[in-house]
């Protein structure tokens, strides 16, 4: 697989548990891990944790939301803001 990287543009897998999302685009958002990524999903505007095995890259990269990104913040596997 290739190395996913922040703002990367993904669509989560089609079979992938969670139907709210399967089929969505969004972009990598975060520190990318072996077993954890972050994906900000367009349609729903919220971020979603996924193993990186659940999307498929575009080739694409968001670089508007690149240049447009806020203050950094870190949550938990629960969605939960850490301080």
């Amino acid at each position: 697989m290739t190395k996913l990287s922040p703002f990367d543009v993904v669509v989560i897998a089609s079979d992938f548990e969670d139907e709210e999302v399967r089929g969505k685009r969004g972009h990598i958002i975060g520190e990318v891990t072996p077993t954890q990524i972050g994906v900000f999903v367009y349609d729903l505007e919220r971020v979603w944790c996924l193993h990186p095995d659940d999307v498929r890259m575009t080739g694409e990269r968001d670089t508007e939301a690149q240049e447009d990104r806020g203050p950094v913040i870190r949550v938990n596997k629960y969605g939960e803001i850490v301080r």
